[in-house]
């Protein structure tokens, strides 16, 4: 039997404060310290919109500098708590499996987060860290999931009928692992941390990387939640797609390498709760791929703004140079 904790350095409390009056949600969340911001953000929204809540958030960290711990430590408050779980070298993934930008360590850490949590609480929620919490993520811990391992929601068709090609499981019910609310009691008597990791490292392929492991493993073990908890969205330049989303939407959760935190991307909403976090006085990085800014800079030509397109596209070829060297 593998021991989790074996995995954890060290386990460090920013600030531990609740109210009285109010219900706790336990939420947790894995990066390393290219995806600090944008947890960072995450979690701003989670705070925004969640009023009335104890909000004891457990983040898994994979080298994260001191500047972003002390801005992290920023968002705690009278109802906010966070503990840091420090990620050392046991933790350890077979690097085959890594193939996608989406597979990192980090990502795979959801694997032992409820294991680790369990003595804590009996209902976790897990959210990645491209996500923006637009109401109470309240509204997901009040479904009943006693006899489930886990509450999920489905992933895009288009995907779905991917995974059919894939695996021996039922791709109708193919679920994204970007939200969780998870049963940790169940999940520890299913054991699903050791054969998750053991999964992951039996040296197959596994293209989606953990998201496909946790849907071998938890194949009718599931309660499917509503599309709201989980909304996927691929924006371009403009971000015009944030336009169109459902106004009941819960989640909104940014799936493609055109991430909102990106320079070269409008997005709105991105913009709106990055200036509600501590990182607003920050820079934002410039761009994922050389060619969203190429495709950036055909925009701003587009808009009329000639001067600023021969800039980035001087970027752009910058870029392109580079890379051939």
């Amino acid at each position: 039997m593998i021991n989790v904790s074996n995995f954890i350095d060290q386990i460090k409390s920013l600030a531990i404060k609740s109210n009285p009056d109010y219900p706790t949600l336990n939420i947790a969340l894995g990066f390393d310290d290219n995806y600090a911001m944008p947890a960072g953000v995450a979690i701003s929204s989670v705070i925004k919109n969640t009023p009335n809540y104890n909000l004891h958030f457990h983040l898994f960290i994979d080298n994260v500098s001191e500047k972003n711990l002390e801005k992290f430590k920023e968002l705690c408050s009278d109802n906010i708590s966070i503990t840091l779980y420090y990620l050392n070298n046991n933790f350890v993934i077979n690097p085959k499996t890594l193939v996608l930008h989406i597979a990192t360590v980090s990502t795979c850490v959801r694997f032992i987060m409820p294991k680790i949590l369990v003595s804590i609480t009996d209902k976790l929620i897990y959210i990645d860290s491209d996500i923006i919490c637009l109401q109470s993520l309240a509204k997901i811990a009040e479904y009943n999931i006693d006899n489930y391992v886990a509450g999920v929601i489905s992933d895009t068709k288009d995907m779905q009928q991917t995974i059919s090609k894939m695996y021996k499981i039922d791709s109708t019910k193919y679920f994204n692992a970007g939200v969780l609310l998870i049963n940790t009691k169940n999940w520890c008597e299913a054991n699903i941390s050791e054969k998750a990791l053991e999964l992951i490292n039996d040296g197959n392929i596994y293209k989606f990387a953990d998201q496909d492991v946790l849907n071998i493993l938890l194949e009718n073990k599931t309660l499917l939640l509503p599309i709201k908890f989980n909304t996927k969205i691929k924006i371009s330049i403009d971000a015009h797609q944030e336009k169109n989303i459902k106004p009941y939407t819960v989640i909104l959760h940014y799936i493609s390498q055109n991430k909102p935190w990106y320079k070269v991307y409008l997005s709105e909403i991105f913009t709106h709760y990055f200036q509600l976090s501590p990182w607003k006085n920050e820079k934002l990085p410039l761009s994922g791929d050389s060619s969203s800014i190429r495709n950036y800079a055909k925009y701003l030509i587009k808009k009329g703004h000639y001067v600023k397109a021969i800039y980035y596209y001087g970027i752009y070829l910058k870029y392109k140079l580079l890379l051939k060297k």
